[in-house]
């Protein structure tokens, strides 16, 4: 049934009606409403994969103005942190209310983030704002995706989900290009403000699209909230006062935040577990293939987060000691790990529409960990890139990181839409969450855990250091050790994708969401191909 005026606005039925077993079926989508979707959420994903990529890019740039070297990683790790609790609650949400305008609310809260980050005026303010930011983006990935699995038939969506890709790809390319020429013009503070114009557009688009909310209402758990909140928040409390205030393991401030972690992390599990609509749905990873993506997720997160921060700083900082092409070059070293993920993330929604899940996600993810363990014999030599024809890379730090972003890019999309399709239809939004949640949690714990290690191990390698070169050898030293950790939680997440079984189902019959009711009401993908003025 169409719902209001709203849904006619851009002619797209909301996800109201349900099956004859009780699940929904995929929305009608006519005239420009696909558009509308695509487009809003698109300038969405761009915006967020843009801001990472670009803070990434100048953090050397941040360290020396804001005179804090040691506590920049949490610029990133910070972000991480919130938006982990974030995930779980605006999936959740979604699931329960209306799916565009909690986007909408995550989107605000981005927005609003990124003018705050960009006005602060110490460390210490940057990495509270970057929390905002990171709460508001932890609404904008995982409910997107609902909304594209939602709206479209597994056909389309996994073509749909290449193009989400694709934005977070044009970000990758544009992100590190942005933040080295803003800091060639003018301050740091402008990699915030740039979000501004990309979420305005985003928000004003996505108010044309229907409100997209459920048949049936859930409630939402206010005390799963509260203990995810406890737990994670004591847990990087305890790793940002070790590594960037100095505190030892055997301080009694970090043994109490440690032991509050635990208690909290397992109240959490026990009243997840028995709650009846839960935050974070835990009996989902009894389904293997649910199971599956979110060990792969957990270790690939840390990767996703760390490597592209600890290569800036390392390439910035370590080797080119800050110098005035140092933006530059961390640019382009960035540009040989992303550019591949771009084209493996692009293909990995057609390349699944053809092999099963493990025959595409499991061979990336063994490729993208075994080139990775080249990056463990790094030198204060080793030269940032080998070129053989002036363009060709052959050698030095960048070689590797070619087929590591290429097999990275291909698990991602891989995993995205391997959840998607596998999710039970009604908790489709939890599902992406649980995954994207375990994927945030790695990230910001990984990359805490990291920086608190490299704090530690450069201290010892450097103790007896006398000279500005074994100073630098030493730090060299700690960033291939943790690159070598990098490379070896990708192979743990090649040892989850083993357990895939499935693949992208090929007709309705298939479609655990559609319930085997055929695909009536649902756009062909020649019809979206052919524009607004296609067929409806």
């Amino acid at each position: 049934m169409m719902t209001d005026t709203g849904a006619a606005r851009v002619g797209v039925k909301a996800l109201t009606d349900d099956g004859e077993d009780g699940r929904p079926m995929f929305s009608s989508l006519r005239g420009v409403a696909p558009f509308f979707v695509l487009l809003g959420v698109f300038l969405a994903i761009l915006m967020g994969a843009m801001d990472s990529l670009v803070v990434s890019t100048v953090l050397p740039t941040i360290a020396s103005d804001l005179r804090a070297t040691n506590g920049v990683p949490f610029v990133v790790s910070a972000y991480l942190i919130s938006s982990t609790i974030a995930i779980p609650i605006f999936a959740r949400l979604s699931d329960i209310g209306s799916r565009r305008n909690v986007f909408l609310v995550g989107l605000v809260i981005f927005i609003v983030g990124s003018a705050l980050a960009g006005l602060s005026q110490n460390l210490t303010e940057l990495i509270v704002f970057r929390g905002v930011q990171g709460f508001g983006g932890g609404g904008i990935f995982p409910v997107a995706i609902a909304m594209v699995a939602v709206l479209f038939p597994p056909s389309l969506r996994s073509r749909i989900t290449g193009i989400l890709s694709g934005a977070a790809g044009i970000a990758i390319v544009l992100g590190p290009l942005v933040g080295s020429s803003i800091v060639a013009v003018t301050t740091w503070r402008w990699v915030f403000y740039v979000n501004l114009p990309f979420g305005a557009l985003a928000f004003v688009v996505l108010l044309f699209v229907d409100a997209m909310r459920p048949h049936s209402r859930g409630t939402f758990d206010v005390p799963g909230a509260a203990l995810l909140s406890g737990w994670v928040g004591t847990l990087m409390l305890a790793l940002v006062q070790v590594a960037d205030a100095g505190w030892a393991w055997t301080d009694p401030r970090i043994l109490a935040l440690i032991a509050a972690t635990v208690v909290l992390f397992a109240g959490f599990l026990v009243y997840e577990l028995r709650a009846a609509e839960p935050l974070v749905p835990l009996r989902l990873l009894s389904q293997r293939v649910i199971a599956a993506s979110s060990g792969a997720m957990l270790f690939t997160g840390v990767v996703f987060s760390a490597m592209i921060t600890f290569l800036s700083v390392f390439v910035g900082i370590v080797l080119l000691q800050n110098s005035p092409a140092a933006a530059g070059d961390v640019r382009d070293v960035i540009y040989f790990l992303a550019v591949p993920l771009i084209l493996g993330a692009a293909l990995g929604g057609q390349i699944l529409l053809r092999v099963s899940y493990r025959t595409m996600i499991a061979p990336a993810l063994l490729l993208a960990g075994l080139v990775g363990l080249a990056l463990a014999g790094l030198t204060a030599s080793t030269p940032l890139w080998v070129l053989a024809f002036g363009f060709l890379p052959v050698g030095g730090l960048v070689l590797p990181l070619i087929p590591m972003g290429f097999g990275l890019g291909l698990s991602l999309s891989g995993i995205t839409i391997a959840v998607q399709n596998e999710a039970p239809a009604r908790e489709v939004g939890a599902a992406i969450g649980v995954t994207r949640f375990l994927q945030s949690l790695g990230g910001a714990v990984g990359i805490s855990l990291l920086t608190v290690f490299g704090t530690w191990r450069a201290g010892a390698l450097s103790s007896g250091a006398t000279t500005p070169v074994e100073l630098q050898n030493a730090l060299v030293t700690t960033y291939s050790e943790i690159f070598l950790v990098l490379a070896a939680c990708v192979l743990v997440a090649f040892v989850f994708s083993i357990f895939y079984t499935g693949h992208v189902p090929r007709t309705s019959a298939e479609d655990p969401e559609a319930g085997g009711r055929g695909t009536a009401g649902v756009v062909d993908p020649d019809s979206i191909a052919a524009g607004p003025s296609g067929p409806p």
